[in-house]
C-alpha cells in the first residue's frame, strides 16, 4: 500500500510539474535498495556531530521538580543519521523524502484513523500544490527539535524528551515542563508585564490557556497562564511550554537495521 501510494504522488506531482529525469524518461516505481557502508555513515555522522548548534545533554540530570532536557540520539551511529536527514527533508518540505521514513503501520492516534495512507490523508500529502502548506513540516520538526530517548534496548526511540522522559508522579493533563534556561515567568499575559522570576526547566501545573496568539520574534503562540510548585501564579510564552500528550514522534528500528518512524500523534 505504501509504495502505490508513494507511486500514485509521484505521478501526480510529475503531471503538476512536468518533471522528468535527465534522459528525459519517467520515474520509475522501482524500489532502490542501498547498501550500507558503515565506514561512509561514520564520516556522516561525525560531519553532522560537528554541525550541531547548542546540542542537549546525551544524559539528563536528575532534578527535582524539573524535567531537564537530554538528547540520547547520538548515541547511536544509523539513528543519528536518520534524523538528522529527516529534519532537513522537513526544512525542505521534501514530501517523498518525508514518506520514505514513515513506517506502513504508522499510528496517526488512538482511534482507527492509523496507517499510511491515513497519514498522508491526514497531513495533506496527496495534494502535490499544497503539500508545502501542510503542518506536519512545524510539527514534526518542532518535535524532532526537543530530543528524545532509546527504550527497547535501542530499538525504540520517542522524541521529544518532554514525552520520553516524563516523570509519572504528574498527571500528563494538568502539567507541563518549561523548555528553556531562564525564561520570564511573568504577572500578566504580555511582554509589558512584571517578571516574576526567571525559570528554567520548571514542571509547572497549567491553568488555562489565552483565547488569542501572539506574535513575538515571529512565532506566534498563546500565552499559558501557570502556578509553579512553590505556588506561584503566573504567565509563560506558549513556545516555552511543552506537555507530554502534545504531538510526539516514535521511531523504530526495523529487523533489517533501518529506521522508520512508527507513530506521530498527540492526545492520550
Amino acid at each position: 500500500m505504501k509504495k502505490i501510494i508513494t507511486t500514485m504522488l509521484i505521478g501526480l506531482l510529475i503531471a503538476a510539474c512536468g518533471q522528468q529525469d535527465s534522459k528525459g524518461e519517467e520515474i520509475g516505481s522501482e524500489e532502490v535498495i542501498a547498501v550500507i557502508n558503515m565506514d561512509s555513515i561514520r564520516e556522516v555522522y561525525n560531519e553532522l556531530m560537528k554541525l550541531r548548534l547548542d546540542p542537549l545533554p546525551l544524559k539528563q540530570i536528575p532534578e527535582k521538580g524539573k524535567l531537564n532536557p537530554v538528547d540520547e540520539a547520538p548515541k547511536d551511529t544509523l539513528f543519528f543519521v536518520f534524523r538528522e536527514n529527516l529534519r532537513q527533508i522537513l526544512h525542505e518540505k521534501n514530501v517523498f523524502g518525508l514518506l520514505e521514513a514513515v513506517d506502513e503501520q504508522i499510528k496517526n492516534g488512538f482511534g482507527d484513523n492509523n496507517g499510511f495512507a491515513e497519514f498522508v490523508s491526514l497531513w495533506g500529502l496527496d495534494k502535490p500544490d499544497e503539500a508545502g502548506d501542510s503542518e506536519i513540516w512545524q510539527v514534526l520538526g518542532g518535535v524532532l527539535e526537543l530530543g528524545g530517548s532509546f527504550s527497547e534496548q535501542g530499538r525504540f526511540f520517542t522524541a521529544n524528551y518532554v514525552a520520553s522522559d516524563w516523570p509519572s508522579e504528574y498527571e500528563p493533563f494538568e502539567y507541563g515542563a518549561i523548555i528553556g534556561s531562564g525564561v520570564r515567568f511573568r504577572s500578566a499575559p504580555t511582554l509589558q508585564s512584571q517578571t516574576i522570576a526567571s525559570i528554567s526547566y520548571n514542571i509547572v501545573k497549567v491553568i488555562e490557556y489565552s483565547d488569542k496568539k501572539e506574535t513575538i520574534g515571529g512565532e506566534s503562540h498563546p500565552w499559558i497562564k501557570v502556578t509553579l510548585l512553590d505556588g506561584r501564579e503566573g504567565f509563560v510564552y506558549g513556545k516555552f511550554l511543552g506537555s507530554p500528550v502534545a504531538y510526539r514522534a516514535g521511531f523504530e528500528r526495523k529487523p533489517n537495521g533501518q529506521w522508520q518512524m512508527s507513530f506521530l500523534l498527540s492526545g492520550d
